[in-house]
């Protein structure tokens, strides 16, 4: 039985040649040319994946716009590539103004990966594993040679300034770029949590803010700052709401750890108040093939945080799918 061939739109075929030359000079940039400069022989896989990439150049560059099924995974990851680095850009461009006309037109250059992600061929299709640099060159070297950003762990750190207990959210951004290069040069997932404290509004009812902010939210801080520490990254983003970044964990690990931390949370005592803190969960999973802005993910995860407090409370969500669309959620249900 031959190959299964993929037909394209005109509209399409323009983007997606776009995305194959983009792609194909990231590759030759960020691996070729330092396997070859640092060895002096171009390996076998990476010349295989050119040939594919070219293929696929040729698809795209003439009418009909065929793409047979075996290259299918190939440009799957091309997609993924050129999206991200599409988004990115509309991000940086949008945030220069404050026009909504304008805001609108910038994020219409992504109405067509959008339409081609939902294609039904598109979900279906297990992404190609494309050579990285690692999988030639030592991850000491990798990193020196590729600029690898500093270590959260070696710059110094901003702390909110109201408690001086957690990170400040501006360090949240510049730690999700590092490790999100960092896993994916290792072939490792990242997790970001949104953390939000139920019912909080009773306590500043209940017991007025100023007490909250002296005997409770500081105990709560330094408990949750101790559970993370040697793990990833606490962030605090408003009295109720907190972020973690939690490299080298997938999702369920990460709903496992986090779920002790509730757990433990029963036990935690403030002065004189009686009342207990409870916290609902939203978890995004950051793979090496996640087609998602740093900002998107952010913003994943406090849509699955909003799920959880819709569902219960005191509960953990997360995604099913890799498209991560609202009705993907679900709460995880841990021992």
């Amino acid at each position: 039985m031959g190959l299964k061939v993929k037909n394209f739109t005109n509209e399409e075929a323009k983007e997606l040649l776009s995305s194959v030359i983009n792609f194909h000079n990231w590759l030759s940039n960020n691996v070729e040319r330092h396997v070859r400069s640092a060895l002096g022989i171009k390996p076998q896989e990476l010349e295989d994946t050119f040939i594919n990439l070219e293929q696929l150049r040729s698809n795209f560059s003439n009418p009909p716009f065929n793409v047979e099924s075996n290259l299918l995974p190939l440009l799957k990851k091309v997609i993924i590539y050129s999206r991200r680095q599409e988004a990115f850009n509309v991000e940086d461009r949008s945030g220069r103004t404050f026009n909504h006309e304008l805001k609108v037109r910038l994020e219409e250059k992504l109405r067509l990966f959008s339409s081609i992600i939902d294609q039904d061929w598109f979900k279906k299709t297990e992404v190609f594993n494309c050579p990285k640099i690692t999988d030639f060159l030592s991850i000491q070297h990798a990193e020196l040679i590729l600029r690898v950003n500093v270590s959260p762990h070696q710059r110094k750190r901003i702390y909110d300034e109201k408690f001086n207990i957690l990170n400040a959210p501006s360090e949240f951004i510049p730690d999700l770029k590092y490790y999100r290069d960092a896993c994916e040069l290792r072939g490792l997932p990242l997790c970001v949590a949104y953390i939000d404290i139920d019912d909080f509004k009773e306590f500043n009812t209940e017991y007025g803010e100023p007490r909250v902010d002296r005997d409770i939210l500081p105990r709560f801080m330094t408990a949750l700052e101790a559970h993370i520490y040697s793990h990833g990254h606490a962030y605090r983003y408003g009295g109720d709401e907190y972020v973690i970044l939690l490299p080298n964990m997938q999702n369920l690990q990460a709903a496992q750890f986090l779920k002790s931390f509730q757990d433990s949370l029963e036990k935690l005592k403030f002065f004189q108040i009686e009342k207990r803190i409870a916290v609902s969960i939203g978890i995004f999973e950051v793979s090496e093939n996640c087609i998602q802005t740093d900002h998107e993910i952010e913003e994943r995860a406090a849509s699955a945080k909003k799920f959880a407090k819709k569902n219960g409370k005191n509960c953990i969500a997360t995604y099913k799918k890799e498209s991560f669309a609202e009705e993907d959620l679900y709460i995880i249900r841990t021992q």
